[in-house]
């Protein structure tokens, strides 16, 4: 079993006046992303190279990028059983398809999204902590809202330590999964219980944002289910 995260497809365009636009090989599966005669949608051929299964098409993307990030999640899923699970890589992974460019308005969004969450751990524990869920609530909320003007961004990064920055994403990492292990929870199986949860928020390779640049959740969305996941008799 590979320990090694999966890389990104490396896909080769094609200089051509074809529908064919571009195709990439892999281990597994061999993808190739066309463009529909009769409008002005894309689809993706693939086949296992390994069986004597048909080509197969998967249809309906408005866009390459669509197409390609279908062909990401289907190599993802079929290479499951030949690579180590890693959750943390399948958590970029997911981000990395959200906004393949981050900006540092996206950062602030996420920073915003991760003090939403120690508030809600503070509710969880509960204890008198409601003054600081209040506070901590609104502060999340002003940095998902605030926007910073482009002129001012390389201003902005000047005041973050990106060390220091990197030391308490790390630290609390490793505390929440103390605090998870001491509560004797299945963190590991929780997480990835998420990471499906989350999966199910993309509808055909592509993510819809609010007007603060979170994800939002669609229809197809699937709340998670953390109760297997909880101490036994809990």
């Amino acid at each position: 079993m590979n320990n090694l995260p999966l890389q990104p497809l490396v896909w080769f365009g094609l200089e051509s006046t074809n529908r064919l636009i571009c195709e990439v090989v892999t281990p597994i599966c061999e993808y190739s992303v066309w463009k529909d005669v009769d409008s002005v949608a894309y689809s993706v051929l693939y086949y296992n190279r390994h069986t004597e299964a048909p080509t197969k098409e998967a249809t309906g993307f408005a866009t390459i990028d669509e197409a390609k990030a279908w062909a990401w999640k289907h190599y993802n899923e079929k290479m499951q059983p030949y690579v180590k699970p890693d959750s943390i890589t399948d958590i970029r992974n997911w981000f990395k398809a959200a906004k393949p460019e981050p900006t540092f308005n996206d950062y602030m969004t996420q920073l915003g999204c991760h003090f939403e969450e120690v508030c809600e751990m503070m509710a969880a524990i509960g204890g008198g902590n409601e003054d600081i869920c209040i506070d901590l609530s609104e502060k999340a909320d002003f940095i998902k809202g605030l926007t910073v003007p482009d002129e001012y961004v390389e201003t902005q990064k000047t005041f973050i330590d990106n060390t220091e920055l990197l030391d308490a994403l790390c630290d609390q990492i490793v505390t929440a999964t103390g605090v998870a292990y001491m509560m004797g929870f299945d963190i590991e199986g929780a997480l990835k219980e998420v990471i499906r949860s989350n999966n199910s928020k993309m509808v055909k390779g592509k993510f819809e944002f609010d007007a603060n640049g979170k994800i939002m959740k669609p229809d197809s969305y699937s709340e998670p289910d953390l109760t297997p996941f909880v101490k036994q008799g809990e």
